[in-house]
């Protein structure tokens, strides 16, 4: 797939048909965000896949979003790796570049994906619930993936003029 067209097609997936994602196809995703840039070659993330429907359960019910979360066979979680941070400001940053990449990698391999930040306020449980409390890293997003139930709707954009200054 074009890199435009890649870019131009991605959309917010809420809809998932019950269908697994092979869990190497999950690492090949991992494998290509992480050449996201970040400052001073850092790459100050880290990745945890969730594709157990039990856990996924507890922690779609953490969030405004349990209904259709829950039906996503696969959770991604991105933190930011503090021990490998040199600048909050511009290490989250990276961090969204991972995530960018993530989703648009997800887009290419023909899988739906959303980036839930609303869970953000949650992350002290959805920690305790991942087990990982005890690790000096941040969460910056939960990304769900699966297979489309259905393609995006077309979506627009705003003239490129109202954003330039």
């Amino acid at each position: 797939m074009d890199i435009i067209d890649c870019i131009r097609s991605r959309r917010s997936v809420r809809n998932y048909i019950k269908k697994s994602i092979d869990q190497s196809l999950i690492h090949k995703m991992i494998e290509n965000a992480i050449w996201a840039p970040s400052g001073k070659n850092g790459q100050p993330w880290k990745f945890k896949v969730v594709t157990d429907k039990g856990m996924i359960e507890k922690i779609s019910n953490l969030s405004i979003h349990s209904r259709w979360m829950r039906n996503a066979p696969c959770f991604i979680f991105v933190f930011l790796d503090k021990d490998r941070s040199y600048h909050y400001i511009k290490d989250v940053q990276s961090c969204g570049a991972v995530i960018q990449t993530l989703l648009l990698c997800a887009q290419a391999y023909g899988l739906g994906s959303c980036w839930v930040g609303e869970i953000l306020s949650k992350s002290e449980t959805v920690m305790d619930i991942l087990g990982l409390s005890d690790h000096n890293i941040e969460l910056m997003a939960l990304v769900t993936v699966g297979y489309c139930e259905e393609s995006g709707a077309k979506a627009s954009r705003r003239s490129v003029d109202e954003f330039i200054l």
